[in-house]
């Protein structure tokens, strides 16, 4: 069975990441576009629908000619939290150890997911682990 231009192209960019040192490569989306013969908004919709933060990818672009896409992957843990989506993982596991309620739950996710989202990721990820570790301070006292 043949796989899609988007599975291909995804699929590549999945390989350069992983022959990488640093899991992060930089592309050109006209130079992607030319290697798999199709229009650049088909790299487009590739990196915006399968390059999320909730996959598990941090990524900045930069318009123009000499423009780029920086494509992170999130690997590197900070104090055993990455990212919201781990975080909310967490949150979802003190529920279901009934050490949250459902109003609780809720709220903090609600914090989580709106907290910081014009911050630069590593400042996400900051806030992130100050709120893992208010949490669990919380959690320690009570």
């Amino acid at each position: 069975m043949n796989k899609s231009i988007a599975d291909r192209i995804e699929q590549y960019i999945k390989v350069l990441i992983a022959r990488s040192t640093d899991r992060q490569i930089e592309i050109q989306r006209a130079e992607l576009a030319e290697t798999f013969s199709c229009v650049p908004s088909q790299v487009t919709y590739v990196l915006r629908t399968r390059f999320t933060e909730k996959d598990g990818y941090y990524k900045e672009s930069r318009r123009g000619g000499r423009g780029y896409v920086r494509i992170t992957e999130l690997q590197q843990e900070c104090g055993g939290l990455l990212g919201s989506n781990k975080l909310i993982q967490f949150i979802n596991q003190l529920s279901t150890e009934k050490l949250l309620n459902e109003r609780e739950t809720a709220m903090i996710k609600h914090i989580i997911i709106n907290a910081g989202n014009d911050l630069p990721l590593e400042y996400r990820i900051r806030v992130n682990e100050g709120i893992a570790v208010a949490l669990r301070q919380f959690l320690e006292i009570n």
